[in-house]
């Protein structure tokens, strides 16, 4: 029998390639067998992730949160930290923007390491980009990339690169969007993270949307949606449909665009992302409204990486 730390390990491995079921197995593994507390969070803390991906957010609020108490009662001050940046990546992902942003503040005041002072400010970051305020979430990614590098966390840094990306892309700047995003797309390959590979292609694909290049933007978005449906990251998969969707609307293919939009309508409602049902609303009545032949489409706002 593997010990649990061999069982972390290669819950870490499956989930790093997409095998979300086979990951979410060695973690409860991990948990169940583990008698050090600091396994135990750890273990509940990857299955919270999990969960998340899954867009399972009750269960994965629910093993946040038994995270939290399993560090609290040890007095584990990192597994604690990890723990609640868990619940808040959850709350981000459901739409619950103001209570996600008071958690990733309070991780800022819980902490001084390097590595969870760039997560928090990430996630903050994304959270302003997400409720329209551009230059405060420029402003807190920026830091937060400094402090990636600080300590040495390559991860982090793909995942602001690939942030940073999609802000210059709102921005309206296409060419500084495209190279930060073969930059994101290298290091997130680099560092082995197959989900987050997926989800810079997935932005690459808006900005090549955006500048005009909708066959490729079609192409790159598909091989997106094929990794998140097969991983069952069914939020992501809800992102790929609307920007497929928006494609097609721009290319006049109204009846592919409608269809697109109202699978992915029918999966955000399933699974509760509130936020992205009110965008897919909107797009569905602007489609049924425009004339035929005209596209007033925009590109919905995805891909912002949770750290």
């Amino acid at each position: 029998m593997p010990e649990s730390s061999e069982l972390l390990e290669e819950g870490r491995r499956y989930e790093g390639h997409g095998v979300l079921d086979r990951a979410l197995e060695s973690y409860v593994r991990a948990a169940e067998d583990a008698s050090d507390p600091a396994v135990v969070a750890e273990a509940l803390t990857h299955q919270s992730r999990v969960h998340r991906c899954r867009s399972e957010w009750e269960l994965a609020l629910a093993t946040a949160r038994k995270a939290q108490e399993t560090a609290r009662a040890a007095d584990l001050q990192a597994q604690l930290t990890e723990a609640i940046i868990a619940e808040g990546n959850v709350l981000i992902c459901r739409g619950d923007f103001p209570e996600a942003l008071g958690i990733f503040r309070h991780v800022l005041e819980l902490s001084p390491a390097a590595r969870v002072r760039g997560i928090a400010l990430q996630n903050i970051g994304s959270i302003l980009w997400q409720q329209g305020q551009l230059g405060a979430a420029e402003r807190a990614l920026a830091e937060s990339f400094g402090w990636f590098q600080q300590a040495g966390y390559g991860l982090g840094q793909a995942i602001a690169l690939n942030n940073h990306g999609r802000i210059s892309l709102e921005r309206g700047n296409t060419e500084l969007a495209k190279q930060l995003l073969v930059q994101a797309r290298e290091a997130a390959r680099a560092n082995e993270d197959a989900e987050l590979t997926a989800l810079v292609t997935l932005n690459y694909a808006a900005a090549l949307n955006a500048d005009g290049d909708h066959v490729r933007a079609v192409g790159e978005a598909s091989t997106a949606l094929g990794y998140f449906t097969s991983s069952g990251n069914r939020w992501r998969e809800v992102e790929c449909l609307q920007l497929i969707g928006t494609i097609n609307e721009r290319l006049g293919d109204c009846d592919h665009s409608s269809r697109c939009y109202e699978r992915a309508l029918a999966l955000a409602e399933e699974i509760g992302a509130r936020q992205n049902v009110r965008q897919i609303r909107e797009s569905l009545s602007r489609l049924r409204a425009r004339p035929r032949g005209r596209s007033t489409a925009a590109a919905p706002p995805p891909g912002q990486a949770t750290t």
